[in-house]
């Protein structure tokens, strides 16, 4: 339990419900990393990465992560 930081400092910037995993795949995401990599990287399966990228648009209301990964670029929390 003394690994379990809640709540994330960068996660609080953005002012978004993710979760600690789909911040991460933001992120993983903005430096160019598709969902095999991304899956390879974090140990899950391309599946599950799938999972969170479809997560993450619902709760943002964007139709891409591209668009979500400009907001958060544009306003400075990537």
């Amino acid at each position: 339990l003394s690994n379990f930081r809640f709540p994330d400092n960068e996660l609080l910037k953005t002012g978004m419900p993710f979760s600690v995993r789909e911040f991460e795949i933001v992120k993983l995401i903005a430096s160019g990393m598709d969902s095999q990599h991304i899956a390879e990287k974090i140990f899950l399966s391309v599946h599950t990465v799938n999972t969170h990228r479809r997560n993450i648009l619902n709760k943002t209301g964007k139709n891409t992560v591209a668009e979500l990964i400009y907001e958060l670029k544009d306003n400075g929390l990537l």
